[in-house]
């Protein structure tokens, strides 16, 4: 970690940019807003040097995943290149290459953020397990700092479904919708009618197929399938404390906010048994019910005939220690 501008800020200004909707892009803002630092929202990446002419010199938090920074991965190192040439930049890098998402592709991702995390002067990641990511592509890490519970407003009102697995987020095939669907209709066909799948969020951009296909395969099974849309902030707690059963099966994460959210609606999900899941239950233990993913329909059909694991207290926020720790992560950096 190297301090270019001894002394003369304490926190740098945070860009988020992005859609508003992407996830990355909402956490830079929880962020920005959790350490009180100057926050600026930038839609796009080609509007990116405009907006920082307004800031010269000013150092800058990069919160980055490559689609966000560019058409490729080199793309994005690029555009991150040529604001480091101008001040001082710090990232937090989400979405770490990893093998399991093909080797070519993580190849390509790796070089990409070997080069953004050289010309940062502060590199933070989300888990241990990114930071072991890195090590493994020899990019050094200065700061974990874990993704927190967010805030949610109590549900007004809850009725739970009778028997209902909910997938929640952004959908695409990383959160292995189409296995949670034939588990799910395969209860269904084994004369289980009054199960459903509810799909509570939209799918990501280029997977709306992906996702129909999921829906079909319940239907064409005698079960009920439903994709929400996007939902309102507000109705966020009611939506997944209504779920029968909440299941986050990710092929390949590395750090997850949905983990989180389920935790601060009080739910306990059915994750499979890996690194970053066992983390997130030594860091936060009771927080989720591992499976090795043998016999899904069997774990799913003993949760919905006895969802009581699946509940527990809300967990507190955890924003303001988000705020605090970027903040030691910034000083030491700036000093």
């Amino acid at each position: 970690m190297t301090g270019p501008r001894a002394g003369a800020v304490s926190a740098p200004l945070t860009i988020a940019l992005g859609p508003p909707e992407h996830g990355v892009t909402r956490f830079a803002v929880d962020c920005a807003r959790a350490a009180g630092t100057t926050l600026l929202e930038v839609t796009d990446v080609s509007a990116l040097p405009a907006a920082l002419s307004e800031h010269p010199g000013a150092p800058v938090h990069l919160h980055v995943t490559d689609p966000l920074f560019g058409a490729t991965p080199d793309d994005a190192a690029a555009h991150i290149e040529n604001v480091a040439g101008a001040r001082a930049v710090a990232v937090t890098l989400h979405d770490v290459p990893q093998p399991a998402e093909g080797l070519e592709r993580c190849r390509r991702r790796t070089h990409a953020y070997q080069r953004i995390a050289g010309v940062a002067g502060l590199v933070v990641v989300s888990s241990e397990h990114e930071q072991s990511l890195c090590a493994d592509a020899s990019i050094v890490v200065d700061a974990v700092i874990p993704l927190p519970v967010p805030d949610l407003a109590p549900p007004a009102s809850l009725a739970p479904d009778s028997r209902s697995v909910g997938v929640f987020g952004f959908l695409h095939p990383g959160k292995a919708v189409d296995v949670v669907a034939e588990a799910v209709a395969a209860l269904a066909a084994a004369g289980d009618n009054r199960v459903s799948l509810r799909l509570l969020g939209q799918p990501a951009e280029g997977h709306e197929d992906y996702v129909r296909a999921a829906l079909e395969t319940v239907r064409a099974a005698g079960g009920g399938a439903e994709l929400t849309g996007r939902i309102d902030d507000d109705d966020l707690a009611r939506v997944l404390g209504e779920v029968t059963v909440p299941v986050a099966l990710f092929r390949n994460v590395s750090a997850s906010g949905s983990l989180n959210t389920w935790a601060a609606a009080g739910r306990r999900p059915l994750v499979y048994d890996a690194d970053y899941t066992r983390e997130t239950q030594r860091r936060n233990p009771g927080s989720l019910l591992l499976t090795g993913g043998d016999d899904l329909a069997g774990d799913l059909r003993r949760l919905l005939d006895d969802p009581a694991p699946t509940r527990r207290p809300a967990a507190p926020s955890g924003m303001a220690e988000l705020g605090r720790a970027y903040r030691r992560a910034w000083e030491r950096w700036l000093a």
